[in-house]
């Protein structure tokens, strides 16, 4: 090997461990720890803004008339005036999301007011996994859609310590879809209705 390969190589090298190494202030280390310990209390809440569609041809058709109001795509639709929540309280996690996307397999939806991703029981394989190089803080579980017995959900959930939350939706039978927005803690009302 060329001595200019590899100085090219040593220089890539130093340019990745560097980028990959972040420095955290006090503060940063402080948000970081409180937000560990909001997840470890099992009481707090997601309110999400937008919804981010998995962007498949006949949804891009559908997206194209315009139905998906002024402003949004295919691939980011707000919805800060929709409701919309995840709430864990305990053992138990309940989240209502309208969805936007496709139904790939069977079922039919239960009436009008259920085509929303909704469930409302004790999750399946939960686990918390704290990210301390990034600062960020995941949660999975397995749970079932409350009103549609053959639809069953794998929801991944990123948090990080300035409130923001992603949220992944993925489902046995429709298209993935993620949902950014904020984090925050159960009011002292929900608290008392556990």
């Amino acid at each position: 090997m060329d001595m200019k390969k590899i100085v090219f190589i040593g220089i890539m090298v130093l340019f990745i461990n560097c980028d990959s190494t972040k420095t955290f202030t006090e503060q940063d280390n402080q948000a970081y720890q409180r937000l560990k310990n909001l997840v470890q209390s099992k009481n707090l809440e997601i309110h999400s803004n937008y919804a981010k569609p998995m962007a498949t041809n006949a949804f891009m058709q559908v997206a194209n008339t315009g139905a998906l109001g002024v402003g949004n795509t295919a691939t980011n639709i707000d919805i800060s005036s929709n409701s919309n929540m995840l709430k864990i309280k305990g053992d138990s996690i309940r989240g209502y999301f309208p969805f936007f996307g496709e139904q790939q397999f069977g079922g039919g939806y239960p009436g009008t007011n259920h085509q929303g991703i909704e469930f409302d029981a004790i999750p399946e394989n939960y686990s918390v996994t704290e990210n301390d190089a990034k600062h960020s803080v995941e949660i999975h579980f397995k749970i079932d859609d409350q009103y549609r017995t053959n639809e069953h959900y794998n929801i991944y959930i990123t948090l990080f310590p300035n409130n923001r939350s992603s949220v992944q939706v993925m489902s046995t039978n429709r298209t993935s879809i993620e949902y950014t927005g904020t984090l925050s803690a159960t009011t002292a009302e929900d608290k008392k209705t556990q």
